[in-house]
């Protein structure tokens, strides 16, 4: 493997670890939200939760159209849909939660490519092959 595809692999992975952390601490603020979909219908069906706010552990989120994204105290953002019941990112949002002064900063197919080998290995699961990606243990289709 090249220096590029392993630049790129550590990127998808602190993405990774930077969404679990993010995710767990943003749900422990509100023990009936299990996952981006009982958020997303506690906002907007149940209408318990604002759109946007700040959890009590800190946690600013935002849903949109299709997801939300998070950010945490240290300015971390990441952003998740929710496609085909799965909570799900693609290299794009990888890209984005990159640091935008890293001269180190891989291409979107680079990053495509490292999440392809990553779930390969099991580290994360392909969603819809080639473009969409979960966690393993936030992967729960058919919920």
């Amino acid at each position: 493997m090249g220096e590029e595809s392993e630049l790129a692999i550590a990127a998808v992975r602190r993405y990774a670890a930077a969404l679990r952390c993010i995710q767990s601490r943003l749900f422990d603020a509100y023990p009936d939200v299990d996952g981006i979909k009982d958020l997303m219908v506690a906002v907007r069906h149940e209408k318990t939760l604002p759109r946007a706010g700040t959890s009590s552990t800190g946690v600013e989120y935002a849903v949109h159209g299709a997801g939300c994204q998070m950010i945490d105290e240290l300015g971390r953002m990441v952003d998740v849909d929710v496609v085909d019941d799965v909570e799900a990112f693609d290299a794009w949002r990888i890209r984005g939660f990159l640091d935008e002064q890293s001269h180190a900063r891989p291409s979107i197919e680079e990053l495509r490519t490292a999440c392809s080998h990553l779930a390969s290995t099991g580290e994360l699961v392909e969603v819809r092959a080639g473009h969409w990606y979960a966690l393993p243990d936030r992967w729960r289709k058919g919920d």
